[in-house]
């Protein structure tokens, strides 16, 4: 899902860098706001865990990439804030040094991985609204994470289909269906990952699942 320099234009590369740059503002604001020191070494091993599943990469279509993505599993271990600038830093240290995407295109990257990944935060809000059971619970992250990658895809297909290099391959109407072709299948492989993961942290060791503390304050 890694888009590399020179698939987007410019002004969509601004753009997505102001987008992007208002959710890593606001998620900073809340860590500040809601999270100890003491919480940097789990968000630097989380981002470090991230960062290594992510490196195994394939390719898709048009120079994109499919891989784990992490962003779900991010947001139920950090909360929604940490985990979109943990993913941030994931994202940085492999532009910068392995070149898995672009520096002019870091802002696409950014949205379509850490933001939509630890907004999907707000989809397991949702699901496990007056959630009953535990299972309730790991349903909502199944389907947070699958959807995570899905809209990750979408916008990545989106930003890529609607620069002029794509137009003569039909733009929109070649990318949007190829991205979402592969990710809604890597999706449900991420989904079962990532729900097994977290089910298994949940039972070994509740305490560094930050994210699942703060959504049974805020659904209880």
């Amino acid at each position: 899902m890694h888009i590399p320099d020179g698939f987007l234009t410019p002004a969509i590369c601004i753009i997505m860098y102001i987008i992007s740059a208002v959710f890593l503002v606001w998620s900073w604001k809340r860590i500040k706001e809601n999270y100890p020191r003491s919480f940097v070494p789990l968000i630097a091993v989380s981002s470090a865990f991230i960062f290594a599943a992510q490196m195994l990469n394939f390719p898709i279509a048009y120079g994109t990439s499919g891989h784990l993505v992490g962003g779900t599993l991010l947001a139920v271990l950090l909360g929604p804030h940490a985990a979109i600038l943990s993913m941030t830093i994931v994202l940085m240290i492999q532009a910068i040094f392995f070149a898995d995407g672009g520096i002019f295109t870091f802002g696409a990257n950014v949205f379509n991985m850490a933001v939509i990944g630890g907004l999907s935060f707000y989809i397991l809000k949702i699901i496990s609204s007056g959630a009953k059971s535990q299972k309730h619970v790991w349903m909502g992250v199944f389907v947070a994470s699958w959807l995570s990658v899905v809209l990750g895809s979408l916008a990545c297909a989106l930003q890529i289909g609607v620069s002029p290099m794509f137009a003569s391959a039909g733009g929109i109407l070649m990318t949007v269906p190829s991205m979402l072709f592969w990710h809604t299948i890597i999706g449900i492989g991420e989904a079962a990952i990532t729900t097994s993961l977290i089910s298994q942290l949940q039972r070994l060791q509740p305490t560094v699942l930050n994210g699942l503390a703060i959504l049974r304050r805020e659904v209880l």
